[in-house]
């Protein structure tokens, strides 16, 4: 019978470890937002990753002090519960307070700069104190509680499930503050669960601030907003500094939405030729999203005489092609609406604006009203909140024309390091699906801050997207313009141009002085008329001095050009700290994270062993198929859930409804398999090797088969597509929740005190799978991760095999 004497958090272990794991992952999330908005995302996505190195580190500092804390588990438990709590607000002070440089650069002209390295440095440790101190008590709870770990560990995942589910529930309505309330007030319930009985009396105290927490979460985001960046890049020579009270905030998973006013004299518009460059812009307000990329949002509305302006810009240019015909429009990417003015300018006779972040829209009828009113009282425009390919999908209309404006617009990633900036707009079969839903004649117009390596690539994908019949006469349906603000913009046309088409569009950009840079049947020297004058485009491609092969589904880094196997190109480019209209994505950078973040697992991982007695209790039997198993698990899981998050992002049509749905599926069937596995699952078992074969059978399907769930299930309501996405989630969550456990019970058979030590290496190996899994996308694409991910699984059971068995044998001699 258990012991009533004992705390809850030995006797009831389920709730106080869901309570960590949830707070825990919500505090992920949330640093996930809040570095975005802080730093560049490469930079944030280098502390997220080493941030969780504090939960190997964890497990590694508890293999140490096995003898220590096996006195008595309660009092360390309830210890680490509470200094969980403790570094949360801490942590959260720094992270909003603490001065970041604009521009982070680590080396410059020869020098290496220690004070921003320092800075950074801070930045990282600060963000990894909670995940130590939430990871020490979770790993206690775990090796306390190895017996029954199926369950134990089930309560983990089941508790960072719903965690997960936190921030992308309570951001819109209560931004990053509210959502960090919530998270200490998770803490503080949990540590109130592990408190020993000569510690009780600080159970009320807690309960208080639980619910001081709770009840002031609507207005801790007001009294403690977390700023953004001081300076906004428009373009490459274009800079404004923010100043001020912002008109309006709204956070969102997608990202933090500020409204602010312009400093005086400064107005600023994308895609103006020389013409409209003289010409004079209505008033206007920048909606920044993160404080860095975003849009203008011109007052076209009470100042209608402006409008004429926009008729000498980019936006204009297909419109300029179906003069009087009154064209069904389609713009993906509704921004500050310059694309709709334009369409409005010109008379469409249906204007459809799709829009991924609802805050963008909301402002439009909000604060942006007045600018904005004559565009949403019209009959003929339709504004819907949706991600743009995949209402395109479901959508039955054709269009007389198609048109991006910037869609990820430029920011000043001036390290040249690497951004993790997978784009589903660009591929070759969304361009696929945006040529099939032209009309005869129709034309499909995107518009980038674009080097040539980007027009190329851009026009790559188009190229890969149509009929071979198309395809042969692909330069002749092509038309490409520049800005003077470094846009390029692409127009393909279904269909060959006709001769006064070409000539309307010269005579127009002329007038407009907006640079031709390709036209059918002129002469242009450039590297786009070289691309589409080659006969051989294989063989381009192979030669150029970028990566610029078409990107699909399966790999869809639109915006990373270096090449992996030109290793002096990617130095180079960090050199000369080339900025993104010039490069993206440098796979030094991520080979420079792998090597740093493996060098510190490798500390953590060995430093346990090393440090160990040679007494029976500290001996290091099964050391090494222990690390095997443990370290293939954390690579193994990671894969497959980033592949997994990347395929159904698609199907459920925004980024925030995969990591919702599919990571909240993956996180509740893996804690079922868990529980599972207790019952089905016994040490040195044959049946133990369905598992891993069981993950390997469905990643190939779902690897062979996820596109074609794509096509079939796309045009039904979310909810529908939705419980689609859970239930081809829901076997392998099943089988991937099976090994953890199972491995910890015969870790418990064989040398309990190592239970914490395979704690640290599946956390530490699981941050290095995560880098390792981008590099492996980036090179391969998904397709290969999921199934490489599921097939180290065989591996990982080979391994602990022969352990398996003689744990098996303990267990019977004990019986």
């Amino acid at each position: 019978m258990t012991d009533p004497t004992l705390p809850p958090a030995l006797r009831r272990p389920w709730l106080t470890i869901a309570l960590v794991a949830g707070a825990l992952l919500a505090f992920q999330v949330l640093l996930t937002r809040v570095c975005a908005l802080r730093l560049h995302f490469h930079f944030g996505f280098l502390i997220i990753s080493n941030s969780l190195l504090g939960i190997g580190a964890s497990g590694s500092l508890l293999a140490l002090i096995d003898r220590l804390w096996r006195k008595n588990p309660q009092a360390w438990i309830a210890s680490f519960a509470v200094l969980f709590v403790l570094s949360l607000p801490a942590s959260w002070a720094y992270l909003i307070t603490a001065r970041i440089p604009e521009d982070l650069k680590f080396y410059v002209d020869g020098a290496i700069r220690w004070g921003e390295i320092w800075q950074f440095s801070k930045f990282n440790l600060v963000c990894a104190v909670p995940f130590f101190f939430g990871g020490t008590a979770v790993g206690l709870l775990l090796s306390a509680h190895a017996r029954k770990v199926h369950s134990v560990y089930a309560a983990d995942l089941l508790g960072a499930g719903v965690g997960c589910l936190l921030c992308p529930l309570l951001l819109w309505p209560v931004g990053a503050g509210g959502c960090f309330a919530v998270t200490v007030a998770l803490a503080l319930i949990a540590a109130i669960t592990a408190l020993p009985a000569r510690a009780r009396r600080l159970a009320p105290v807690f309960a208080v601030l639980a619910v001081g927490c709770l009840g002031v979460t609507p207005w801790v985001d007001s009294w403690f907003p977390v700023p953004g960046k001081r300076y906004l890049d428009l373009t490459k020579d274009t800079t404004v500094q923010q100043y001020g009270r912002s008109l309006y905030s709204q956070w969102s998973v997608n990202s933090r939405v500020d409204v602010l006013r312009m400093p005086d004299g400064f107005a600023f518009l994308q895609c103006r030729g020389q013409k409209a460059e003289k010409m004079p812009l209505p008033r206007q307000y920048w909606i920044a999203q993160d404080g860095d990329a975003g849009t203008m949002l011109s007052d076209f509305g009470s100042e209608p005489d402006k409008r004429e302006l926009l008729k000498w810009t980019a936006y204009s240019a297909a419109f300029e092609l179906k003069q009087g015909s009154a064209p069904k429009v389609c713009i993906i990417g509704v921004g500050g609406a310059p694309d709709l003015w334009a369409a409005k300018v010109h008379d469409a006779s249906l204007i459809r604006g799709i829009e991924l972040n609802r805050s963008i829209i909301a402002i439009h009828s909000g604060v942006g009203a007045e600018f904005s009113k004559p565009l949403l009282d019209d009959p003929r425009v339709d504004i819907v909140c949706d991600e743009g390919r995949s209402a395109l999908m479901r959508d039955p209309e054709h269009y007389d024309i198609i048109q991006l404006t910037g869609i990820d617009t430029w920011t000043a990633l001036t390290s040249g390091a690497y951004v993790l900036a997978e784009n589903y707009l660009y591929t070759v079969e969304a361009c696929r699906t945006m040529y099939d839903r032209l009309s005869d004649g129709g034309v499909l117009q995107i518009s980038r801050m674009a080097a040539d390596m980007e027009t190329i690539r851009l026009l790559q994908n188009m190229h890969a997207a149509l009929p071979a019949a198309a395809q042969a006469e692909f330069a002749s349906s092509m038309i490409v313009l520049g800005t003077l603000d470094g846009l390029r913009t692409v127009m393909l046309k279904k269909g060959r141009y006709a001769a006064d088409e070409i000539a309307k569009v010269e005579a127009w950009a002329n007038d407009a002085k907006i640079q031709i840079v390709h036209l059918p049947g002129g002469a242009f020297d450039n590297g786009v008329t070289d691309y589409l004058g080659a006969a051989d485009k294989a063989a381009f491609t192979r030669q150029y001095e970028y990566d610029i092969r078409p990107t699909t589904d399966d790999w869809p880094y639109f915006f990373s050009f270096l090449r992996w196997d030109k290793p002096e190109k990617a130095a180079e480019s960090l050199k000369k700290h080339e900025p993104t209209w010039v490069v993206q994505g440098n796979p030094l950078f991520l080979w420079l994270q792998l090597a740093l973040s493996a060098a510190a697992a490798l500390v953590l991982i060995v430093l346990p062993v090393l440090f160990r007695g040679g007494s029976a209790h500290r001996s290091r039997e099964g050391a090494l198929s222990f690390f095997v198993y443990f370290a293939v698990l954390g690579f193994g899981f990671i894969g497959i859930e980033i592949a997994l998050i990347q395929k159904f992002t698609l199907l459920l049509g925004q980024p925030l409804w995969s990591i919702v749905v599919t990571l909240f599926s993956i996180l509740v069937f893996t804690g079922i398999g868990s529980w599972l596995s207790g019952k089905f699952l016994k040490p040195g078992s044959v049946l133990a090797w369905v598992v891993p074969l069981a993950i390997l059978g469905w990643m190939i399907f779902l690897a062979l088969q996820s596109e074609a769930f794509v096509q079939q299930a796309i045009a039904l309501p979310l909810l529908q597509r939705a419980l689609i996405v859970a239930a081809l989630v829901a076997p392998a969550g099943l089988a991937l929740g099976m090994p953890f456990a199972y491995g910890i019970s015969v870790v418990e058979r064989i040398n309990p005190s190592f239970v914490p030590w395979a704690w640290a290496v599946n956390g530490t190996l699981t941050v290095i799978g995560s880098i390792f899994t981008v590099i492996l996308s980036m090179v391969f694409g998904f397709a290969v991760v999921l199934v490489a991910s599921a097939a180290i699984y065989l591996l990982a059971f080979a391994a602990i095999q022969k352990v398996g068995r003689r744990a098996a044998a303990l267990a019977t001699a004990v019986d």
